[in-house]
Order: structure tokens, then sequence, then C-alpha cells
């Protein structure tokens, strides 16, 4: 009697305990968003207003693509010019697989062409279409972002050359080349710093075309080319998130090959959330707590502590999802401990051992596995912090000239490309200078 009542209230006492342990798990919120983790479906991004804990994925708009057709541009729609193809079929791809599109041609006015991708990818094939004044450069763009409503897109295409009207030229010859650090390059950012303020991003895709026809240097000079190679520019103009999403459309399109790329806006601040998976690529002694951090932690010399984390950077400009660039400029900085890391895809990573369901929606819901590896603890608490630090490459200051006036010898180069791409960065500028900040803490 006295062994079965022992018994009943040892179970009682099992049961209550246990109740208890897993009624407080029930209230861990990972990634802090208010959503409990056994109703976040998305534990390591932090969504709050959501029912489920997933961000809402905006759906994207209508595209509507811009061509400029002044006179400058006149020799990128002759003969076997690159230019044709590449904007063409760029037409024709967004409109039937992305979605259908509006197109406008651009010189001093905007007007729209009413006549559809086929007819178009005809007409720049066969007519002289590129005949019109010019505008200023961050006029057109200007005008553009003020159409780019919604969820709508924005793709404006043009050789991207800074200068002021030809009457003011007239007057100093070198005004385009002194002016371009100064007037010219703030003209730029004003433009995107409206957009910015209005929530735009934009991206940038460099591509080179035989050129056939008149080049005007920064004098308004022009001068004859036969063929010769010559760059052009894509920008796309939309909200961030819609960007995000836009860019990512445009890679998967087989023949969207541009030299090039650059993209502003996409995201504001660092990324910080991610997900501790046990189940994969796991070493040494430790458990789990609280979302970012470990405990328990022991390392000896036969056995490093491992830990993958999984984290979602489709937020991130394509290049800098890249794993070559994200080894070459991930930091590593650590307090206490000694450590190390490897960054994977997502579908490199070796998910043989998972099984836990809450672990396989934090990995379908990353891109990226970063694997830990800590082989040295000298204090009972350590710190491991990883930094992406914000970075644009400098491929724009090689695209750009400030002296075309012999174009032989600067055929591949845009006058003032360099500061014109350099306001554009300028316009973006934030105070969190980094793509990605994570922070796990290691308790012995």
């Amino acid at each position: 009697m006295g062994n079965s009542y022992a018994c009943k209230r040892a179970l009682y006492v099992t049961i209550v305990f246990a109740s208890f342990f897993y009624g407080c798990d029930t209230k861990v919120d990972s990634d802090r968003d208010g959503i409990p983790d056994k109703n976040d479906s998305c534990k390591m991004v932090a969504a709050k207003g959501t029912k489920n804990g997933c961000p809402i994925v905006p759906k994207i708009g209508k595209p509507h693509l811009y061509v400029e057709t002044s006179a400058s541009m006149g020799g990128y729609f002759k003969n076997d010019a690159e230019f044709k193809t590449i904007v063409s079929d760029l037409a024709v791809k967004i409109d039937r697989e992305i979605s259908p599109m509006a197109i406008y041609l651009v010189a001093d006015s905007v007007a729209a062409y009413k006549q559809g991708t086929i007819q178009f990818s005809s007409d720049i094939a066969t007519t002289a279409i590129a005949n019109q004044k010019s505008s200023q450069l961050s006029e057109i763009i200007r005008d553009i972002a003020a159409k780019t409503k919604g969820n709508d897109v924005s793709i404006f295409v043009s050789d991207c050359i800074l200068s002021f009207p030809n009457t003011v030229v007239k007057k100093n010859w070198e005004i385009n080349k002194t002016e371009a650090p100064n007037a010219l390059k703030n003209s730029i950012f004003a433009t995107f710093s409206d957009l910015k303020k209005n929530g735009l991003a934009a991206s940038v895709y460099a591509f080179k075309s035989k050129f056939y026809g008149n080049y005007y240097d920064y004098h308004n000079v022009k001068t004859k080319l036969n063929g010769e190679s010559r760059p052009f520019y894509i920008w796309v103009i939309a909200k961030g998130a819609i960007l995000s999403q836009f860019d990512q459309k445009l890679a998967d399109i087989s023949s969207f090959k541009p030299e090039k790329n650059l993209h502003f806006g996409l995201i504001d601040n660092a990324i910080k959330d991610y997900a501790i998976i046990p189940q994969i690529e796991r070493g040494g002694t430790w458990g789990k707590e609280n979302g970012k951090s470990l405990k328990d932690v022991e390392i000896n010399k036969l056995e490093k502590l491992k830990v993958c984390l999984a984290v979602n950077l489709s937020s991130l400009p394509i290049y800098a999802r890249e794993i070559s660039y994200l080894n070459e400029n991930l930091q590593v900085i650590t307090t206490g401990c000694k450590a190390k890391v490897e960054v994977k895809k997502k579908e490199d990573l070796n998910t043989s051992k998972l099984n836990n369901n809450n672990q396989k929606l934090q990995v379908d819901a990353a891109t990226h596995g970063f694997l830990l590896e800590v082989n040295q603890m000298d204090l009972d608490n350590g710190t491991v912090r990883l930094i992406l630090p914000r970075k644009y490459d400098t491929w724009f200051k090689d695209w750009s000239s400030m002296d075309d006036k012999n174009i032989a010898g600067t055929t591949n180069k845009t006058f003032a490309f360099e500061y014109l791409v350099q306001g554009v960065i300028e316009a973006y500028d934030t105070k969190d200078k980094n793509y990605l900040d994570l922070q796990i803490t290691l308790n012995k």
C-alpha cells in the first residue's frame, strides 16, 4: 500500500513537472516576434503582426519598360548590334514569364508604345526609332520613378552618359568634365535620395554591344563608330521587397547575362535572425538555449564543437549571396573562444539526420547554412559574432572615363559613370554598415 502510494505520488510529481516544463516551452519565442515557436512557421524571421510568423511576400505588379531613344542611342539599333537582341529578348521574356508589360520610348519626353512586345522586337530591329532629342539622365530617372506606383516595376534602358544640355555645353565646353564630380553627381544623388524616401530600391545591370552610328563626347562633338563595343545599362526600380523578387526572376531567365551588376536599397538593417539546427553536422557536447545560445559546452582535443546556423539571405543582393563572396568577406569576431566558419548553400548541407519537423521548417525557410566550429574556449562564457560588411563592387570605376574625346581608346567605357554610381551609393547610404550581424553565446 505504501509503495503504491509512493509510486502514484512520484508519477503525479513527474506529470506536474513535465506539464510545467513543456508549458514553459510553449512560450518560447526564438525570433521575438510575439508568436510562440509552436505556432511560428518561420522561427528565424521576426514577422510581427502575422498569424504564422512568416513575412507577407508582396506580389509583383506590372512591369514598365522604358527605352531611351535619343539620337545618342541610335548606334545600338543598327546592323548586328547585340543591344537589339538583349532588349527585345528581355521584353518578351518578362512579358511572358513574369507579367504582361507596358513599353515606353524615352527622349525629351515619355511616349507610350502601344504595339506589344512582339511588334516592339520587330520595330527596334527594322525601324530608326532612336532619333529624338535627349533629356538629362537624372530628370529621366526622376520621371520614371514618379510613375512607379504600388508594386509595379520600372525597367530603364540607357547608355547612362551624364551630361548637361547642349546649350549649356556650348557656353562652357569643359563643364561636363569639371562638374561631373559635383553638380552632375549631386543631381543623381538628389534623384535617388527621393527614390529611397519613397521606399524604392534600384538595381543596375551592365552590358556591352556593337555600336554603329554617331557617338557624342563630353563636348557634344560627334564621332562615327562602325561596330566598336559600347556599354549600355538596364536599371530596375521598385520597392525593396518587390525588387528582390524581380531580380531573382531576371537571374532565372537563361538569356539574361549581364557582365556586371549592382544593387541599392534592398536592405536597410543587418540580418540578425538565424536558427540553430542541432541535427546538421553537429559536433562536440552542447545544448541549445533560448534560440541564440549554447549551454553545457564541452570542448576537448578529440572533438571540436560544431553547430549549424540556418540563415535566410534572400533579401541581400544576388552577388552578396554567393558562397565565394561570403567566405571572402565574412568577419568572425570572437570573445573568450576561438572559432571559424564555413558557409554553404542550403542544398549543399548534409541533412541526412534531419528528422525534426521544426528543424525541417527552419531549414526550408533558410537559404544558407553557417557551419560554426569552435576549437577552444578560454573562459566560461564566450561569444561568436559573424559580420558581413555592406560593400559595393568597384567594377563601375573600370567602366568609367573622364575624357572620351578620343573615343577609339575608350569604347568600352562610359563618360562619368563612376560619378553616376557614386551618387547612387551615397543616396542609399545607411547608418547600419553591415548586411549581416549574427551573434551566438556559448556557456560552459
